[in-house]
């Protein structure tokens, strides 16, 4: 199956552009045709060349996509002939390609959740579910919104931890490449030339010695080193599940760093939790497709607990009690929403409650890392300098008595 760039015209004689996927220029025009377009001309779509060629559809592209779906189908507009519109105006050649097979799969019957199911990779399992319960209810246009939502607020969870990342990254990136110049560099001809004005080598420079001797001979190993045990735990966490629980439940116990992963997860699965079953889809169901948002098996173990004992029989709050994840204040709050038939809503509120808490983590971790980094520059810095200018200082004091 190619990929065709083409032209069409459609029955009021307007031209059209666009990309469709098809084999051969037959079942091009016969899918075109389907959509009430005459096909003109149509040729292979050949892509550029490119260094870094884009691999999967952007967050930020499925944002737009739902926005533009939420006001098309808010003004009434039928799907198909909003995701026509996107697809002819589309920049990114996957998204075009992607929403073409969406036209296709609609256009032969299918329901638009039923589409999305044959790009898994790129709709979530919670998504494909909103989905389907609005096409139930008739209330497409909420449903686009609360994805578009859900997204953007994902999107800039990321963007603070990119943020958050970047700058100790930057900063240990200059100080390794500092210390590398004057252990390979500097600090070698320095102490040579103490050595060789006749000057007894301090306890500290001789300390600095052995680190330069060997960074000069084994810098291929110290550099290596991070990055092979850098690959050999991602590895030993890919094929061993008992490795990957370990890890998971105990990177929660760190020092605000835990803590912020552990609100992190649990804001998702709130947020999730809350918008399916505000769509009607049951607990149980609820529980599974909100619990397989979360890449940490320790976390997922537990909510899998939950589940089984709410299938038991017993209450939401009970279960999510003996989980001891959730604070009392949260419980209490999911207590009342059970009680009263607003669960939905409590959890809503638990989720912001958790994004807020995740927000000022992530600003109080910034505020720690930079001091935290500046303070290690310095040292290391500081140390290397009086390893050095001491004795220096001191030779050129006994030269000038």
């Amino acid at each position: 199956m190619s990929e065709y760039a083409y032209r069409a015209i459609d029955a009021n004689g307007k031209k059209v552009r666009g990309c469709h996927e098809a084999n051969g220029l037959e079942e091009l025009a016969s899918r075109l045709e389907k959509q009430g377009f005459h096909l003109l001309d149509a040729k292979i779509n050949k892509q550029a060349f490119s260094l870094f060629p884009q691999q999967q559809v952007e967050r930020r592209n499925l944002i737009v996509l739902f926005m533009y779906l939420e006001q098309m189908v808010g003004a009434g507009i039928p799907i198909l002939d909003a995701l026509t519109e996107m697809r002819d105006s589309e920049a990114s050649p996957l998204m075009r390609k992607m929403i073409g097979t969406l036209i296709d799969d609609i256009s032969s019957g299918k329901t638009l959740s039923e589409a999305m199911k044959s790009h898994d990779k790129i709709f979530t399992e919670l998504m494909i579910n909103l989905v389907m319960a609005g096409e139930q209810t008739g209330n497409m246009a909420a449903v686009f919104a609360e994805l578009r939502d859900i997204l953007v607020w994902q999107d800039d969870i990321v963007r603070k931890t990119k943020k958050l990342i970047s700058y100790p990254l930057f900063v240990g990136t200059i100080i390794l490449a500092v210390v590398c110049f004057l252990m390979i560099y500097l600090v070698p001809q320095l102490v040579s030339f103490i050595i060789s004005m006749g000057q007894e080598i301090p306890l500290m420079t001789r300390a600095l010695l052995v680190v330069s001797d060997a960074f000069v001979n084994y810098w291929y190993v110290i550099l290596g080193s991070p990055v092979l045990i850098f690959i050999m735990v991602r590895q030993l966490l890919k094929r061993s599940v008992t490795a990957k629980y370990w890890f998971d439940r105990n990177k929660l116990s760190l020092p605000v760093f835990g803590e912020a992963i552990s609100k992190l997860e649990l804001a998702r699965f709130s947020k999730n939790f809350a918008l399916l079953y505000d769509a009607g889809i049951s607990v149980i169901e609820c529980l599974t497709i909100s619990s397989n948002t979360s890449a940490n098996l320790y976390i997922k173990g537990e909510f899998a607990a939950i589940k089984e004992k709410i299938s038991s029989g017993d209450s939401i709050y009970v279960a999510f009690s003996s989980a001891q994840l959730f604070p009392p204040l949260v419980l209490r709050m999911l207590n009342v929403g059970e009680q009263t038939g607003a669960l939905g809503a409590s959890l809503l509120r638990i989720s912001e409650f958790y994004s807020r808490d995740v927000n000022e983590l992530i600003e109080k971790i910034q505020l720690m890392i930079e001091p935290a980094m500046t303070v290690i520059m310095g040292v290391l810095l500081g140390w290397i300098m009086l390893s050095v200018l001491g004795p220096i200082y001191d030779i050129i004091s006994t030269i000038q008595l």
